[in-house]
């Protein structure tokens, strides 16, 4: 009884937690649902595939096989060799095997390029993650940031609220005249409009992050608040962080495995200029109904024959249908290279974006931040002269107008460089731990 009325008591906090998501909880749902994530895994898991599908040609080839035919007319008796003129029936039963001896390598090679190749999909499934989880954690920001506008928005229109309220009283009492309070009103409609504004820029982003995990819509769900990473802002150096991630972020290692690829690739068809060594076997008995003496097992072991082969098959013109072919490996091999570069290079400047904007957007916070304290001051001097009746509505509108433009400012500075501390802290260390 006492287990089941704590769990009766911890039911709220259960339902509560469900409806709370952190930005780690949306990477979790990214990566379940997300389908541009689940087609990196599928091309992972084709590479893994198409690499056993090639190991597996080095396997001997065994095979068992029967057949059953029925002849009429003037035929050759199979087990006596002799002409016949009647309908008799055949069975045959063999097996053999086989394997590939020497091929120039070629199997080696494709095998090579497989794993290349294999490796190379499981890195590019990584770093198709990391580019997801860099827009998830986008419209995350996005979300917070556009609620603290909504929330500041509606802070403004009760502002107004109650500045109609009062200057509705002094109207009343006859101490102001009526045209302070329809400006004052006017005032109203606008903050209105724009909190209707920022419910739609809110509505909105939430409506992305949810596309962005894949998952339905549910306005009962709300989002942690992330927290700065740390007080200090310490100087970056962005060509010290692009050396470093640059041997380590996945989008690199993806491209150098696959240009590498392509080396094997070029061997595995030059492999066809050489000579090749093959063995085979088989066995084989029969069963014919013309032969009357003998019964079904007597007569196929009468009958067993097999035989032990070995082919040589050496091309005279084999370079003639590979260099083409060579050629057209060693294009791709220079497409993947030129891949490879244009990788680095976007990893290079987003890193030095990235440290550029850090720099910018703590600046651009401060700046906000002292901004929006002088601005609160002079609006509480403002408000206070209107309250007394020496200010004017321009005046109080003008203050207003400027202090809410000061605290969106700074609301966007602010989420802008919780979300930049984050970028920077990523391709500082090249993967997400700590990071939400």
């Amino acid at each position: 009884m006492k287990r089941i009325l704590l769990l009766i008591c911890l039911l709220p906090l259960f339902s509560q937690a469900q409806d709370t998501l952190s930005l780690a909880d949306c990477v979790d749902l990214l990566i379940k649902n997300n389908l541009i994530y689940q087609q990196g895994n599928l091309q992972s898991e084709s590479a893994q595939a198409q690499l056993r599908q090639t190991r597996s040609q080095i396997l001997p080839q065994i095979y068992i096989g029967a057949d059953q035919s029925f002849n009429m007319g003037r035929s050759i008796d199979q087990y006596t060799n002799a002409y016949i003129d009647e309908v008799y029936g055949l069975n045959a039963i063999g097996t053999g095997f086989s394997i590939p001896v020497f091929q120039g390598f070629k199997l080696q090679n494709q095998i090579r390029q497989g794993v290349l190749l294999k490796e190379s999909a499981m890195e590019n499934r990584t770093a198709v993650l990391n580019a997801q989880t860099i827009l998830l954690m986008q419209g995350y920001v996005n979300v917070l940031a556009t609620n603290a506008l909504l929330d500041a928005a509606t802070q403004q229109v009760l502002s107004s609220e109650q500045q109609v309220d009062r200057v509705s009283k002094q109207v009343n009492a006859g101490t102001v005249g009526a045209n302070l309070l329809y400006e004052i009103k006017a005032q109203l409609s606008n903050d209105k409009f724009a909190q209707i504004t920022a419910l739609n820029n809110y509505r909105t982003a939430r409506l992305s992050l949810f596309q962005r995990m894949n998952i339905t819509p549910d306005d009962k769900i709300q989002f942690e608040i992330l927290a700065p990473k740390d007080t200090l802002q310490r100087k970056e150096d962005a060509l010290a962080l692009y050396e470093s991630a640059q041997r380590i972020f996945p989008e690199i290692k993806s491209a150098e495995l696959y240009r590498e690829s392509f080396k094997y690739q070029v061997k595995s068809i030059k492999a066809a200029n050489y000579p090749s060594l093959s063995l085979s076997a088989n066995m084989r008995a029969f069963y014919a109904t013309s032969n009357r003496k003998l019964d079904y097992l007597n007569q196929l072991n009468s009958t067993r024959n097999g035989s032990l082969m070995l082919s040589l098959n050496i091309p005279i013109m084999g370079r003639w249908v590979t260099r083409p072919r060579v050629e057209f490996a060693k294009v791709q091999e220079r497409l993947a290279q030129n891949t490879l570069d244009v990788t680095n290079q976007q990893l290079r400047q987003a890193i030095e974006q990235a440290v550029l904007n850090l720099d910018a957007l703590a600046d651009k916070y401060a700046a906000a931040r002292d901004q929006v304290e002088s601005l609160t001051a002079s609006f509480a001097v403002v408000e206070s002269k209107l309250n007394a009746g020496i200010a004017n509505s321009y005046e109080y509108t003008l203050a207003k107008a400027n202090l809410g433009k000061a605290q969106a400012n700074a609301i966007q500075a602010k989420y802008d460089f919780l979300m930049q501390q984050r970028l920077l802290q990523y391709y500082r260390q090249g993967n997400w731990e700590g990071v939400f």
